[in-house]
């Protein structure tokens, strides 16, 4: 019988390895499966990880006699045979071998029968699989919601349930790009993060080779600049100073004010225990948190206005009992009650919780001269190039205070005449 062994047959190689880049957030390495053929070669995740120091390389092996280390190696051993056996049966069946073809064999695909509701299943499936290790909850409901659109756009326009890969073409996505923006009447940027949503999941299929042509081809992505308002620090100054007759709607107000002085997004205020409080380098109380959408580090001195408010609920019987920082109602019920404090307030303005985030940004840290580059670290951005969005608003409010300082020069000194310098 012909040898099918990676060491006599060059054309042909599978690899197990550590991912070294994709550190999950439980300090473990992910496994991934190397399968090439001829020079070609694509990656499989194994849903195993691993700590790195476990990691034998060279044996392709989880270190040690362990329960756990002989289960692991056992799956790993298992998937290397099963690997074998589909090259054997698509050589035998002189079937064009590639490592794609391995791989849909492995996952149980069959490129002449996935249709669109099967991509979908293929890839949530996978997302969810690696919900809380690569994706945050928040990512796969996006996902969901996408799907949930692109099969009611089926219903609506061609009354069917699923269609064939083979039909998605460039009117298909064109046509769902107009029923987004006309009978779901979404705006242009949240049907544009749809029809991206959609592309990412028609990408795994084309790198899968289930579909011959990218239907996106010389489509445009059309996003535009949304405008970002903050308040001012007289506004601010308002909210914090007024007295409001009832308790939730001061609690509410507290929680706002705390995060135009903190920077933190709702889901991270709501999260802030007694334990998120530590000492600083300078001696001081900070902040110390990760951020639940990209879950990058954030470690902020904590100013005066924040430090009241967080010594005002010390005692309070729901941060107690629950051991948290605030007492942080429900997204949606802190943003109908802001809007209610706004018109109490007399501040026309949107208040929402990320207004607030807004605000510190700008009106807070920009505003007062702190550099953009320590704005960016404690806001949690991954890039200073999303933090430098907020300059754009502050180059509003410099064209405001440069105007007023003209009329100020303008009405104290006189205008001379031309071609007089005295």
């Amino acid at each position: 019988m012909k040898d099918f062994s990676p060491q006599m047959t060059p054309t042909f190689g599978i690899l197990f390895y550590v991912k070294k880049t994709k550190v999950l957030t439980n300090g473990l390495y992910p496994v991934y499966l190397r399968i090439t053929v001829n020079g070609e070669r694509t990656e499989i995740a194994t849903k195993r990880s691993i700590p790195h120091s476990k990691w034998i390389p060279g044996q392709q092996k989880y270190k040690g006699t362990t329960e756990d280390a002989r289960q692991f190696n056992a799956y790993l051993e298992s998937m290397r045979n099963q690997v074998f056996t589909i090259y054997r049966k698509l050589s035998a069946a002189d079937n064009l071998v590639t490592p794609t073809a391995i791989k849909n064999e492995l996952l149980g695909v069959n490129n002449n029968s996935i249709t669109l509701k099967g991509l979908f299943d293929y890839y949530m499936n996978n997302k969810r699989s690696l919900q809380d290790v690569q994706f945050r909850l928040g990512t796969i409901k996006r996902y969901e919601t996408t799907e949930k659109h692109v099969f009611d756009y089926l219903k609506h326009s061609k009354n069917v349930n699923d269609i064939a890969l083979s039909e998605i073409n460039h009117r298909f996505v064109t046509e769902f790009d107009h029923y987004l923006r006309i009978t779901r009447h979404n705006n242009n940027n949240t049907a544009t993060k749809y029809i991206q949503n959609f592309k990412s999941i028609i990408l795994t299929a084309i790198r899968n080779e289930w579909m011959v042509k990218d239907p996106f081809v010389n489509y445009q992505f059309r996003l535009q600049e949304v405008e970002r308002h903050a308040l001012n620090m007289e506004e601010v100054d308002h909210l914090f100073n007024h007295n409001f007759a009832i308790e939730r709607i001061a609690n509410v107000r507290d929680v706002f004010v705390f995060c135009c002085y903190t920077g933190l997004a709702y889901a991270d205020v709501f999260e802030l225990s007694r334990d998120n409080i530590v000492r600083g380098i300078d001696g001081q109380s900070w902040i110390e948190t990760h951020r639940k959408k990209t879950d990058s580090r954030t470690r902020l001195p904590i100013l005066p206005r924040a430090m009241e408010i967080i010594k005002k609920y010390v005692y309070h019987p729901k941060c107690v009992a629950d051991n948290k920082l605030l007492p942080v109602l429900t997204n949606q019920k802190m943003n109908a009650y802001l809007k209610e404090i706004a018109d109490i307030c007399g501040i026309r303005k949107n208040l929402t919780t990320h207004l607030a985030r807004h605000t510190f940004a700008t009106t807070i840290t920009l505003g007062n001269g702190v550099p953009m580059e320590t704005v960016s670290k404690m806001l949690g951005h991954s890039s200073i190039s999303t933090t430098q969005i907020y300059s754009k608003v502050l180059d509003n409010k410099i064209s405001d205070d440069m105007g007023a300082l003209k009329l100020k020069i303008e009405n104290r000194i006189p205008i001379k005449k031309s071609g007089t310098f005295d």
